[in-house]
C-alpha cells in the first residue's frame, strides 16, 4: 500500500517531463514579436512624398511575413518605391527587420491608413498582430485647381525695349545719390585718417550668437501673449519663424525653406546632444503645420508646452564661444576672492 502515492508521484512527474520535452520551443517565442508602422510626419503637401516605415522586433528563430502591397497602400494614398528589408542585430538572439515605403497622395484631406497586419510564416503557428493606425492630413496650398483646364503654354515675354529717356526724370536722383554717398565716403575716410576718436564708432559690431538672438525672440513672443489673445495661427508663426532662423544661424540649414520633413530629415546630420531635443522640436513644427494649415486649435497646455520646448531646443544646442586664458586667470581669481571672503 506504501508504494501506490510514490508510483502516482512519479507517474506524473514524469507526464510532465515528456510534455515540457516536447514542447515546441517556437510556442512562447512565436509570440515574443512586436509590429509598428510610422510615417515621416502627419502632414503633407498634395502630390509631395514621405516614407511610410513598418518594423518589426522578433526572435531570430521566427519568420513574421510581412504585408504585401501592390502600388497603393489605401484608395488615396499610392506607393512611389519600396525598399527592400533591413535587418539589424538587437542583441539577446532578437532582430529588427525594417522596411521603408515611399508614398504619396493628389487628394487632399485627412487621410487614415488602417491598422497593417503582421503574420508568423509557420505551418505549425498562427499568430497575427496588427500596427496602429495613422492619420495623414494632406494640405493643397493651391487656391485653385482645374483639372479640365490642362496643361496651357509659358506666356512668351513682351518686347519693351529700353529708351535712356526714360532715365531723364531719374537723373536728379542719381546724382544727388552719387553726391551723398561720395561725401560720406570723403568724411569716413578723413576720420579714420586723422585717428579721430569717432573712428571707433565706425567699427562693426560684432554679431551676436544666434542662441542670444533666439532667446531674446522667444521671450517678446512670451510677453506678447498671442495665443492667450486668440491669435492662435499668429503664434504659431513667430515660433516656427524664430527656430527655423535659428537653425540657419546655428547649423546651417535652409530651415527657412524647407518643410518639417526635411528640416528633421537635415537634423540627422547634426550632432545633437541627446535624440529628445530633435524629438522637442519635432513637436512644435508638426502641431505648428496642423494650426496653420488644418485650422486645429490645440488645448492651452499644448501651447504651453510648444514654447517651453521651443526654450528647450535653443538652451540645449546653443554655442557659447570658449574662454580665453585671460579671462578664465580674471575668472579663477575672482572665485578664490571669493571663497577667502567666504571662509575668512
Amino acid at each position: 500500500m506504501g508504494k501506490k502515492p510514490f508510483l502516482y508521484h512519479f507517474s506524473a512527474i514524469l507526464i510532465l517531463l515528456i510534455i515540457i520535452g516536447t514542447a515546441s520551443p517556437n510556442d512562447v517565442s512565436a509570440q515574443d514579436f512586436s509590429v509598428s508602422a510610422s510615417t515621416d510626419s502627419t502632414l503633407m503637401f498634395i502630390g509631395g512624398q514621405m516614407d511610410l516605415t513598418l518594423e518589426v522586433a522578433q526572435p531570430a528563430d521566427i519568420n513574421v511575413a510581412f504585408p504585401q502591397f501592390t502600388d497603393t497602400i489605401t484608395r488615396n494614398i499610392e506607393i512611389v518605391e519600396q525598399s527592400e528589408p533591413d535587418t539589424s542585430d538587437l542583441g539577446n538572439n532578437r532582430i529588427s527587420v525594417r522596411q521603408i515605403y515611399r508614398i504619396t497622395s493628389f487628394d487632399s484631406g485627412l487621410h487614415y491608413i488602417p491598422p497593417i497586419e503582421f503574420e508568423l510564416a509557420s505551418a505549425e503557428l498562427e499568430a497575427r498582430k496588427k500596427s496602429k493606425p495613422i492619420g495623414l492630413m494632406v494640405v493643397n496650398p493651391f487656391e485653385e485647381v482645374d483639372p479640365q483646364k490642362g496643361i496651357t503654354d509659358i506666356k512668351a515675354p513682351i518686347n519693351t525695349p529700353f529708351r535712356f529717356s526714360e532715365l531723364y526724370r531719374f537723373l536728379p536722383w542719381i546724382l544727388g545719390g552719387l553726391a551723398v554717398i561720395l561725401l560720406i565716403a570723403a568724411g569716413i575716410y578723413f576720420y579714420v585718417k586723422r585717428k579721430n576718436p569717432i573712428a571707433a564708432l565706425l567699427k562693426e559690431k560684432p554679431k551676436e550668437p544666434a542662441h542670444v538672438i533666439a532667446l531674446r525672440e522667444l521671450d517678446h513672443i512670451k510677453e506678447k501673449k498671442l495665443w492667450q489673445k486668440g491669435h492662435i495661427k499668429a503664434f504659431y508663426s513667430d515660433l516656427t519663424d524664430v527656430l527655423r532662423r535659428y537653425l540657419e544661424e546655428r547649423y546651417g540649414i535652409p530651415a527657412p525653406e524647407q518643410i518639417t520633413s526635411e528640416i528633421m530629415t537635415s537634423l540627422r546630420q547634426v550632432d545633437l546632444p541627446d535624440e529628445k531635443v530633435a524629438d522637442r522640436l519635432k513637436q512644435i513644427l508638426e502641431l505648428a503645420d496642423l494650426v496653420k494649415f488644418a485650422k486645429m486649435e490645440p488645448l492651452p497646455d499644448e501651447n504651453d508646452l510648444s514654447l517651453m520646448n521651443a526654450y528647450f531646443f535653443v538652451n540645449q544646442t546653443k554655442y557659447e564661444e570658449p574662454k580665453t586664458t585671460e579671462e578664465q586667470a580674471k575668472e579663477m581669481k575672482e572665485n578664490s576672492q571669493q571663497w577667502l571672503v567666504s571662509s575668512g
